[in-house]
C-alpha cells in the first residue's frame, strides 16, 4: 500500500523560499548594485533584489506566525493575518515576490481547511502570477491536483500533474521524483497506464542518486521501485 504524500508544510516553504541565500539572483552585467550582508551572506545584489531581501528578512517571523495559526487549524485567523501582511507591505513588492508567496499560502491554507472550491480559485489565482522556478510550479501542481481530486475530478488532477512534469530543470531534478510518484498514483487510480516516456525522467533522477534504474514490468512499477531505492539517500550535486 502506497500512502499519500503529505503536503509541504508552510514552515518549510517559508524557510526555503523566503530566506535569501541559494536563491539569490545574480545581478545582470552593468546593473547598479549594493553590498548585501546578512548572517553568512556578503555579496553584491541588484537594487530590486536588495529591496526584496530586506523585506524577506523583515517578514520572516510574520510568515511563521501564519504557519503557526494554520498548524493549530485556526484557518480564518491565518488567512486574516496573511491579508494583513499583504495590505501592509504591498507597496514594497516591486518584483511580485510577496504577491506570489501570499497567493501560495492562501491556496495551501484553504486546501488544508477542506474548502476545496475556494482552494481551486486560490490555486488558479496563484498560477496567474507565474512561478519563480520549476519547483514552485510542481508545488502548485501538487496542491491543485489534490484539490481537484477532493472535488472528484481525478482526470483533471492527473492532467495537472502531467503538465507540470513537462517542465524540468536539472537543479531541481531529485524533487521531480515526488511529483512523478504522484503521477503514478493518480494514473493507477483512474486505471490509465503510465507512458514509458516518463522513464527518461526517472532514469535521470536515478543517475543523480548514483543508482541503476530498477527494471520492472511496467513504468509505474519501476518508478515506485526507484522511490523506495532513494529513500533516505542524498542526491549528487548537478554537474556544472
Amino acid at each position: 500500500m502506497h500512502g499519500r504524500r503529505t503536503l509541504w508544510p508552510l514552515e518549510a516553504l517559508a524557510l526555503r523560499q523566503r530566506k535569501p541565500g541559494p536563491r539569490r539572483a545574480v545581478p545582470p552585467p552593468g546593473a547598479p548594485t549594493e553590498q548585501y550582508t546578512h548572517q553568512q551572506i556578503n555579496a553584491p545584489a541588484c537594487l530590486t533584489c536588495l529591496q526584496r531581501y530586506h523585506m524577506q528578512n523583515a517578514l520572516e517571523a510574520e510568515f511563521l506566525r501564519v504557519f503557526e495559526l494554520e498548524h493549530r487549524k485556526q484557518y480564518d485567523e491565518a488567512l486574516a493575518f496573511l491579508d494583513a501582511i499583504w495590505e501592509t507591505n504591498r507597496t514594497r513588492d516591486h518584483d511580485g515576490w510577496l504577491a506570489r508567496n501570499v497567493a501560495q499560502d492562501r491556496a495551501v491554507i484553504l486546501l488544508h481547511a477542506g474548502r476545496y472550491p475556494d482552494a481551486e480559485r486560490a490555486y488558479r489565482a496563484w498560477a496567474e502570477l507565474g512561478f519563480e522556478d520549476v519547483s514552485q510550479h510542481w508545488m502548485h501542481a501538487d496542491g491543485m491536483a489534490r484539490t481537484l481530486e477532493a472535488l472528484g475530478r481525478d482526470q483533471e488532477a492527473l492532467a495537472v500533474i502531467e503538465h507540470a512534469l513537462g517542465h524540468q530543470d536539472p537543479r531541481y531534478l531529485p524533487s521531480a521524483l515526488w511529483i512523478l510518484t504522484e503521477f503514478v498514483r493518480l494514473s493507477e487510480k483512474v486505471q490509465q497506464p503510465v507512458d514509458p516516456k516518463w522513464l527518461r525522467v526517472a532514469e535521470a533522477i536515478a543517475e543523480r542518486y548514483g543508482l541503476d534504474m530498477p527494471a520492472r514490468e511496467s513504468a509505474a512499477e519501476a518508478i515506485r521501485a526507484l522511490e523506495e531505492a532513494t529513500h533516505g539517500k542524498q542526491p549528487r550535486q548537478p554537474r556544472t
